[in-house]
């Protein structure tokens, strides 16, 4: 769908696949980018094939998610800071594990390394978690604990396509207001020697849950900015 008003002269194509991880094309999902409120700025659904296309203008965009019978049989794939200012193709899985909030800053001690920061859900633990609210056996106080127990078998990173060296996996907590904490991860990786830090890379963290086998990802555009380095 195009943005009511914006002439199709100044538009750019954001078009790809969207499937299931055993590459089976999911009819019928929405495909949105959002801005910063979270407000819808474009949306369509893939064809019959996995399809979708949407011309949109050129620029910065805070996120975009894809999801066919949310919390039915899947749950979103998000891609986050998506620069486009040129046609750009973007294909993404969905299954049960949603990897939401997907966020990097470098290290900074002369190394291609970064830290990861994400809030993986799974939907089988949070239908449980819900069960169990319901019926009044849920803690209050306790943590929301609908993600995966993940460690680095479990997690695969890519940078521009090409995979990452995980160093550290961290479990941690996340305040999510109102009293209410949710566990997070973060998680320390090397990028290859062929990434331009300088450039928009696209990284993509991929997981899988060993007791559910439900499987996640998602997407960041990440670059370094540059600092003066002589005078």
């Amino acid at each position: 769908m195009e943005r009511a008003g914006v002439p199709q002269t100044e538009t750019i194509r954001l078009f790809g696949r969207i499937t299931d991880f055993e590459n089976q094309p999911l009819p019928g999902a929405w495909v949105c980018l959002r801005n910063e409120k979270f407000e819808d700025l474009y949306e369509g659904q893939t064809d019959e094939h996995g399809c979708y296309e949407l011309h949109v203008q050129p620029g910065l965009y805070y996120t975009l998610f894809a999801c066919k019978d949310y919390k039915v049989n899947y749950l979103e794939y998000w891609a986050w800071n998506l620069p486009l200012f040129a046609d750009y193709e973007l294909n993404a899985r969905t299954d049960g594990l949603e990897v939401y909030s997907l966020s990097a800053f470098p290290v900074k001690r002369m190394t291609r390394q970064l830290m990861l920061y994400f809030r993986p859900m799974s939907l089988k633990r949070a239908l449980a978690w819900e069960q169990e609210t319901s019926l009044g056996s849920q803690d209050p106080s306790s943590i929301i604990d609908v993600g995966p127990k993940l460690d680095m078998a479990d997690i695969e990173v890519y940078a521009n396509g090409v995979g990452c060296t995980v160093h550290e996996v961290n479990r941690v907590v996340e305040y999510g207001g109102a009293g209410n904490r949710i566990y997070a991860y973060l998680i320390h990786v090397s990028l290859p020697d062929s990434v331009d830090l300088y450039t928009y890379n696209r990284i993509d963290v991929e997981l899988l849950d060993r007791e559910t086998l439900e499987r996640g990802e998602g997407t960041l555009f990440w670059k370094e900015e540059r600092t003066v380095v002589g005078i």
